[in-house]
């Protein structure tokens, strides 16, 4: 039995693949097992994936949902991680490179705190023209290396969700991955960063300040796709959702909450905001009818959003909300 199981969840990806499967056969720490879950490609990426577990028939494992269908990556990440057999699970998406020590580094930190749930480090951010480290802790402040107990990571992710942990560069004791369920099979788009606040709650977490992989940044992935389509639009307005009903069941700060709440708000708004002005504003008011809590909450800013628009009302709520809404809501 491997000691990590790698998975990846595969959808279109023959243009980066090749160089993904180089960095995982290159590291330096040998006992894993790679596990390949094809989530409806239509580009040739399961005969690809297929490839490599008949080159590799011990180390390599290719599955594929029936009828060729599309679940989306949280349901996928689920069933392979179902598939797999590591005491640890490593997750490294299609399109992302490791350095050759990834594994290695990680596993001689991880393996001396047995009661920490997850190892985690800053990626670098790899685009065509150009490199920087991802920005991490409060607001981009950035972390040392270190435990940190719970809830300390949930504040510091949800304050900036660009710092939040990436798959590619995160190990999961298999036996906290399974005490929070996994993946919320209802979340798209931000599906990761809802593991780690479930995980974030719980149990310890180390944060390793070096980076052992490259993040590639690209117009063909799913999420830059997501977000010109606007249909990440809709998938924020769940996970906020979702954020919010956690956050009211843990001791978060109620700031927090209300941050969260009024993130949810302006997702609605963002949405509605791509109609004309009069349609706009109808289309708001619809949709906070579906949120009574959130209607009642926020109608003084809807009557602000009523006489500006939509931008620059979002600023002038955001800077004075906590002068004068904060204590008439």
């Amino acid at each position: 039995m491997p000691l990590v199981s790698i998975i990846t969840p595969l959808y279109n990806g023959t243009k980066t693949l090749d160089e993904t499967a180089a960095s995982i056969l290159n590291q330096d720490f040998p006992d894993w097992e790679w596990i390949l879950f094809d989530d409806g490609s239509n580009d040739g990426s399961q005969e690809l994936g297929k490839s490599y577990s008949q080159k590799y028939p011990d180390k390599i494992y290719y599955f594929e949902h029936s009828e060729n269908r599309n679940y989306g990556t949280a349901f996928t990440r689920n069933r392979a991680a179902e598939k797999s057999a590591g005491e640890v699970i490593s997750f490294i998406d299609q399109d992302d490179v490791w350095y050759e020590n990834r594994l290695s580094e990680q596993l001689n930190i991880f393996n001396q705190f047995d009661e920490c749930a997850m190892i985690w480090g800053p990626a670098l951010y790899w685009y065509k023209e150009r490199e920087f480290k991802q920005p991490v802790g409060y607001k981009g402040s950035g972390l040392k290396s270190g435990m940190y107990n719970p809830p300390d990571f949930v504040e510091i992710f949800l304050s900036d969700l660009r710092g939040t942990p990436l798959p590619s560069a995160s190990l999961v004791r298999r036996k906290y991955f399974n005490a929070v369920k996994g993946y919320e099979e209802s979340i798209r788009g931000s599906e990761d960063i809802v593991l780690w606040l479930k995980l974030a709650d719980k149990y310890p977490i180390y944060y390793h300040d070096e980076i052992l992989i490259k993040y590639r940044k690209h117009q063909d992935s799913t999420l830059r796709i997501a977000k010109q389509s606007g249909i990440m639009d809709e998938w924020d307005l769940g996970f906020y959702n979702w954020v919010i009903e956690f956050l009211k069941r843990t001791s978060a700060k109620k700031e927090l909450i209300e941050d969260s709440e009024f993130t949810f708000y302006n997702c609605l708004k963002r949405i509605a905001g791509k109609k004309n002005y009069f349609e706009s504003r109808s289309e708001l008011l619809s949709r906070l009818r579906d949120y009574p809590d959130f209607k009642k909450k926020f109608m003084k800013d809807f009557f602000l959003d009523l006489i500006l628009p939509f931008d620059i009302a979002t600023k002038v709520s955001a800077k004075v909300r906590f002068e004068w809404f904060k204590n008439k809501r």
